[in-house]
């Protein structure tokens, strides 16, 4: 399996980026309608780790009434949250850390984890990790979240159904293709999203007294509210344009992967069909071109 390294992430670490993250995150905030889920239990000096944090907006965005966390103002003023990511590009200032919060360099598809790190949080959470798993495989990052967690610890992960994307019009479907050009080069395959419990209740953990059983786990088909529609939409194709910096470097190892200029040029025409205001005559659709979420809650047992 391959791991995934600061120089073969397929996004630009840039403010544009960064910007679209912080997208993202408003993104799933309306959709949840919750920062940390409500089953799980808060305590006094709760320990939660985001791995492939990003920006950590989830961490660090400050509400002057309720505390300087927008994760959950009712969290205990003693709670303890790290934020972790393989490169720092995207970490605020240190001067912008909440006291209870800090930022740190973890590779979480490493098969070795720092032995001060296993065991010590009540909450994992994951978001976004589709272009990041490859081969159908996410059951190292799985093992990894499992790791960090104390016993009776929980996950809560919200992630993209890449391979359930809503694409209609021609324009959807030539880009489509052009996406498979390039996915099936990189290794990325999204099988595993839509079988994600499946995946976290059968991944063989390092403690064979241990498993990870599902609490809870959504697939809306299509998104329970439309008017998120747009917004998924628009940092998807945000992603996608900022993913065409790398193309020319896959290109000169596989020349099926689409050139800068071809996948550029497909994204602007489907772009231009997707925010079209009427059809082109009666029994023509609008584009759409959009993934579909999944949340699910985990829970680490032993027996």
């Amino acid at each position: 399996m391959t791991t995934p390294s600061p120089t073969t992430y397929l996004l630009r670490r840039d403010r544009s980026e960064a910007v679209r993250l912080d997208a993202q995150h408003l993104l799933w905030q309306l959709h949840t309608k919750y920062l940390l889920h409500p089953e799980i239990p808060r305590k006094d000096g709760m320990a939660i780790a985001d791995i492939g944090a990003g920006t950590g907006l989830l961490k660090t965005k400050q509400n002057p009434e309720s505390g300087p966390l927008e994760l959950a103002p009712n969290l205990s003023p003693d709670a303890r949250i790290v934020a972790y990511d393989i490169a720092d590009t995207h970490f605020p200032a240190k001067e912008y850390w909440p006291a209870n919060v800090r930022f740190e360099l973890l590779d979480s598809l490493s098969p070795t984890i720092p032995e001060a790190l296993i065991g010590q949080f009540d909450v994992v959470h994951l978001r976004m990790w589709a272009f990041i798993i490859r081969d159908n495989d996410p059951s190292a990052l799985i093992r990894h979240a499992s790791r960090l967690l104390k016993p009776g610890g929980y996950i809560q992960w919200e992630d993209a159904r890449f391979g359930s994307i809503v694409q209609r019009g021609l324009p959807a479907q030539r880009f489509r293709e052009l996406m498979n050009r390039q996915t099936v080069v990189t290794g990325h395959d999204f099988r595993w999203l839509e079988s994600l419990a499946h995946h976290i209740q059968t991944t063989v953990l390092d403690d064979n007294a241990e498993t990870l059983e599902v609490v809870e786990c959504r697939q809306q088909i299509p998104w329970a509210t439309p008017q998120l529609i747009p917004l998924a939409t628009d940092t998807f194709m945000l992603a996608l344009e900022n993913s065409s910096a790398v193309l020319d470097k896959l290109r000169a190892v596989a020349p099926s992967v689409p050139s800068q200029e071809e996948w550029l040029a497909g994204l602007v025409t489907l772009h231009e069909d997707v925010m079209r205001k009427q059809p082109r005559d009666e029994e023509e659709e609008r584009g759409e071109f959009h993934w579909l979420p999944v949340c699910l809650l985990g829970g680490k047992m032993r027996h």
